[in-house]
């Protein structure tokens, strides 16, 4: 402060000495003009003194927070503008960049579309609209995938250099996959070399299967999926959330590249309790792998390899209802089809039934009433325990273009005759399932038959056979006798029966839960039929 103010003393001084030279002819004339000149000047800069004595008494009040804050924000603007660089660059030099990168780093053949925007928020990442990913044929590369939104997240470092950008991670957001068998092995291929540590994370996308006809087969939407290479663990990780139809699904699957290679997939449809594990090798050029089916509290264990488009399974100390079960049975993926063979050394009828929610779920997805799916499965009991009707049965359950049916199905009783379903079918009616069946009781025992039901003797009829339609919701667990008649006749039924059959089919709560309800049923038929 000391030397502001002597500075100020000079340089008024020298002010004054000039003046006076330059007026000392006309001293009398100008004396008092200097006289009110000099006093001016020392008036304004005794102020300007007064003035910077005031602000560095400021300057020297401001705490040490507001000057950190200062600091702050200064070095937070100096930070954004760093971010904001890559705004600057080449968009048609980046586009190529961007594209040689993600195939170095990724393996992967994106074709970039110079819709290309930079945010740095909620971090640094290149913004591409309507991107596409072709396979890795150098001739003629065809369409994989469509992506409609691909951000590509970069690193912080060396953002001022456009040459050396590094990619993180990549997100890719509403897209299209396109499977089908002529490109199927390049997914394969994809999955099973080693993928990059970098994350590849997919949203709100969808899987389109199509056959060779270049038709949908089916239709998988993803929630969720993130792929990558766990360096700790040495293995490819794909963790995927999403729908098969209409029914969630969570899938976990991984490739272990330390020594023996090994796969492991976990498939679980908590919907209707179901989930499947799946341990894999590849020996001799074959897929060989051990599999544990889980459905509620029950487990199937086989052993299955893929040759070509084949699948062949048996069955390995499995448990179902509590029995041993044995099956065998094969899957062609081109086209698409199913036959499995299931023995039973017995079964509990009444633990068998308990199924049938599961069923009825699957029923609701129309996933068993899909055009492409054809399958022929057959459940073979040599015994039938805890069921005062039947000894043994075997089950067919065909599923063809989109129709299912359980057609030459039959249920045996060893003292009385066997039942047989002829035409059937389950349908989807008004958005409720509904089976239809024929069937015909083929009677080899007419006494056996009307101890086990207990019908009056003034009842009787002679029988051989008996012919039924019903009519069963699956959803409402209501049952319709459409049609009745004993040995093939072709008279009209008795009035009797006509009105017992109408009124039986309006109770609406229509149920048969045991042996006594069925036995009550036939009773009042045979009643109601006599006259």
């Amino acid at each position: 402060m000391k030397n502001i103010k002597h500075k100020i003393g000079n340089f008024n001084n020298t002010i004054i000495d000039l003046l006076n030279k330059f007026f000392k002819s006309n001293k009398h004339k100008y004396k008092k003009l200097t006289k009110n000149f000099n006093n001016t000047i020392i008036d304004f800069f005794n102020k300007v003194f007064k003035f910077n004595k005031y602000k560095y008494k400021q300057l020297t009040k401001i705490s040490n927070f507001n000057k950190g804050l200062i600091f702050l924000i200064g070095s937070l603007f100096l930070y954004l503008f760093y971010l904001s660089i890559p705004s600057l660059y080449d968009k048609g030099r980046l586009q190529k960049d961007i594209s040689n990168k993600l195939k170095d780093e990724f393996k992967i053949n994106f074709s970039i579309s110079s819709e290309i925007n930079y945010s740095i928020l909620p971090s640094p990442h290149i913004f591409v609209k309507n991107v596409k990913i072709f396979d890795n044929d150098l001739k003629t590369p065809k369409e994989v995938v469509q992506i409609k939104d691909l951000k590509i997240f970069i690193s912080q470092k060396n953002l001022i250099n456009q040459d050396k950008l590094k990619i993180k991670k990549i997100f890719i957001n509403n897209a299209n996959f396109l499977i089908k068998n002529q490109n199927i092995n390049f997914y394969n291929t994809f999955i099973n070399n080693k993928l990059s540590h970098k994350k590849i994370i997919i949203k709100n996308s969808n899987i389109f299967y199509k056959d060779k006809n270049n038709e949908i087969i089916s239709i998988f939407s993803i929630s969720d999926l993130l792929l990558y290479f766990d360096q700790k663990k040495l293995a490819n990780q794909i963790i995927l959330k999403g729908n098969i139809f209409t029914i969630p699904f969570n899938l976990k699957w991984n490739k272990n590249f330390d020594g023996e290679i090994k796969k492991e997939t976990l498939l679980e449809l908590k919907k209707i309790n179901f989930k499947i594990k799946n341990y894999s090798t590849f020996k001799n050029e074959k897929y060989l792998a051990n599999s544990e089916l889980i459905i509620g509290s029950k487990k199937l264990i086989f052993n299955f390899q893929i040759d070509d488009q084949m699948i062949i399974f048996v069955s390995n100390n499995s448990k179902l209802i509590n029995d041993d079960i044995r099956y065998n049975g094969s899957i062609s993926l081109d086209p698409f089809s199913l036959r499995l063979d299931i023995d039973l050394e017995k079964m509990n009828f009444n633990d068998f039934l308990k199924f049938s929610p599961l069923f009825h779920e699957f029923l609701k997805t129309n996933l068993l009433f899909n055009k492409n799916l054809s399958s022929e499965i057959s459940i073979n009991s040599k015994k039938i325990f805890d069921n005062k009707l039947f000894d043994s049965s075997k089950i067919f359950i065909n599923f063809n273009n989109g129709k299912i049916n359980l057609n030459n199905s039959y249920l045996k009783n060893n003292k009385i005759g066997v039942i047989n379903l002829g035409n059937s079918s389950i349908e989807s009616i008004n958005n409720e399932l509904v089976f239809i069946g024929d069937f015909n009781f083929n009677i080899d025992n007419q006494s056996s038959f009307y101890r086990s039901f207990q019908i009056a003797k003034k009842n009787r009829i002679p029988v051989k056979n008996i012919h039924f339609n019903l009519e069963y919701n699956m959803f409402k667990d209501e049952l319709s006798i459409i049609s009745f008649k004993i040995n093939n006749s072709k008279k009209l039924e008795n009035e009797n029966f006509k009105i017992f059959l109408e009124n039986f089919n309006k109770e609406k709560s229509n149920k048969i839960n045991n042996w006594i309800d069925l036995k009550n049923l036939v009773n009042k038929i045979f009643i109601s039929y006599a006259g």
